[in-house]
């Protein structure tokens, strides 16, 4: 027998709503999921799937930049299926599709139903959030959790005990996804100070809930701090931290362009300024996120200190650029304050919110049509293939695709066909070892020294390209399967 409650929570238009969202959804991240070609860090998972669940945990302490639970998901997922690329994307395009639900009721709670439908379909429409959900990694999972934390800390702080409850297990569970979810921790608890002292709980309450959320994630503190150490040294020996202020010239504007579009939208650069296609995109992306954005705070009906904790969410993860360097895919916090203004938008100037919608259905058409993931574009698939249909016996496979380039070739080929991948065949050690490192235009030079023929599949990343990596050395195939990778054969 169905309670009386749940019948009349089932009986509630919201719960139709959101059913509606997530299916839609999840229909739009299954559409084409095995289309595009793995890239370098769903390779990265793929390497670790075969690890048991205790090795899995084990390692994300010793020499993952991750926590534990970051690659769980997905080995369940492939324990169930196998591995491939549709069953290394199936976690992610579920938290992906299901983020749509609470982003859908927390925004509901604060500008109402239609507005909040409108604020969900963006999210379900926009091929940012379609990408995290067909890419196999952690970020459609991330955002998955982080809405439903700030959902959930919402009903919280208004008295649901439930809610009170589920809130520390969410949290925990997400900040041993990512540590970028503290971001969602912190923006979870200020909404406490967004309602008024005779519409939340009392502070008591609050207190020992936010001591009770610290004590659980002590033991898992100190490693986070170590995996941060990790990454900070990683950015300091390529000589970024010098790049602040450029980071923040351009990166910020590219974060915000791509908030919708994705990886459809190029870098900021001083090409972006021509007539272009993806040019003019990311212009207009990035106007209508700006001015949906200062529309919402400008709306006098959304109560100042929602706005004051939505300017919160949007700026202070930006000041991650001051010592690090993330894309947008790490930041899908700033669609919380960007669903609310969807929704605000729409509420004032209803043909403008339609239009946002409409914007992102229409760019879901050349997302679909491209065959790699779109924020780099390099199919590693189409790369193999053309090696394994023409390679003869004796000539031999160079792989330049840096830490992971080795691991997409084991992917595609399969671990026991011959390769070599210079700086790659260590892809989980916590740094390089450097001793056995060699430059790989000298693996290749030594190579054909020897007079053996040498395929060279190129993850085109910055460094040599095409005739510079071996200079002096006739090319006999020299094909571009897609814009960041190249595939040659050297006499």
């Amino acid at each position: 027998m169905i309670s009386a409650g749940l019948r009349k929570r089932f009986s509630e238009p919201e719960f139709y709503l959101a059913a509606l969202l997530f299916l839609l959804a999840l229909f739009l991240r299954f559409f084409l999921i095995s289309s595009k070609s793995l890239w370098g860090d769903e390779f990265y998972a793929a390497g670790l799937m075969n690890q048991s669940i205790s090795s899995l945990i084990a390692d994300s302490f010793a020499s993952s930049p991750h926590p534990p639970l970051a690659f769980l998901f997905p080995r369940f997922a492939v324990a169930l299926f196998g591995i491939s690329e549709t069953s290394l994307r199936l976690v992610p395009a579920l938290m992906s599709a299901f983020a749509a639900v609470p982003l859908f009721l927390f925004v509901n709670s604060r500008i109402g139903r239609i507005p909040a439908l409108v604020s969900g379909l963006f999210w379900v429409l926009s091929p940012y959030s379609v990408s995290l959900g067909q890419e196999g990694w952690l970020y459609g999972t991330l955002a998955c959790f982080g809405f439903s934390f700030v959902w959930v800390a919402d009903l919280a702080w208004r008295g649901n005990k439930k809610a009170a409850y589920a809130l520390i297990p969410i949290g925990l569970v997400g900040m041993l996804i990512q540590h970028l979810f503290f971001l969602f921790l912190a923006a979870g608890f200020l909404l406490y100070f967004t309602y008024s002292r005779d519409t939340r709980i009392p502070f008591k309450k609050f207190f020992i809930l936010s001591c009770l959320m610290a004590l659980l994630y002590v033991p898992f503190a100190v490693p986070a701090l170590e995996q941060a150490s990790v990454r900070s040294a990683r950015i300091s020996r390529a000589n970024t931290t010098s790049f602040m202020m450029m980071r923040m010239l351009r990166r910020v504007p590219t974060v915000f362009a791509r908030l919708v579009p994705g990886g459809l939208v190029t870098e900021m650069s001083r090409g972006i300024v021509s007539f272009s296609v993806t040019s003019v995109l990311f212009f207009v992306s990035l106007g209508s996120v700006f001015v949906s954005l200062v529309l919402f705070f400008a709306d006098r009906k959304i109560s100042r200190s929602l706005r004051i904790w939505s300017a919160g969410t949007l700026l202070v993860p930006l000041l991650l650029f001051l010592h690090e360097d993330p894309t947008v895919r790490h930041l899908s916090i700033l669609w919380i304050p960007l669903g609310l203004s969807a929704a605000s938008l729409f509420r004032r100037f209803r043909p403008a919110g339609i239009l946002l919608l409409v914007f992102a259905a229409v760019l879901l058409f050349p997302y679909y049509r491209v065959t790699t993931f779109p924020y780099h574009r390099s199919d590693w698939r189409e790369a193999v293939r053309i090696v394994l249909a023409s390679r003869t016996d004796g000539q031999k496979v160079v792989v330049l695709g840096g830490q992971n380039g080795g691991l997409a070739w084991d992917f595609y080929a399969g671990v026991d066909t011959d390769r070599i991948a210079p700086n790659g065949e260590y892809p989980y050690a916590v740094s390089a070892i450097r001793c056995e490192q060699r430059a790989p235009e000298a693996v290749v030079d030594s190579l054909l020294s020897e007079g053996n023929q040498t395929w060279v599949l190129h993850d085109i990343w910055g460094g040599l390209s095409g005739a510079e990596i071996a200079p002096g050395h006739s090319i006999l195939v020299h094909e571009r399967p897609s814009p960041h990778i190249e595939v040659l054969l050297f006499d």
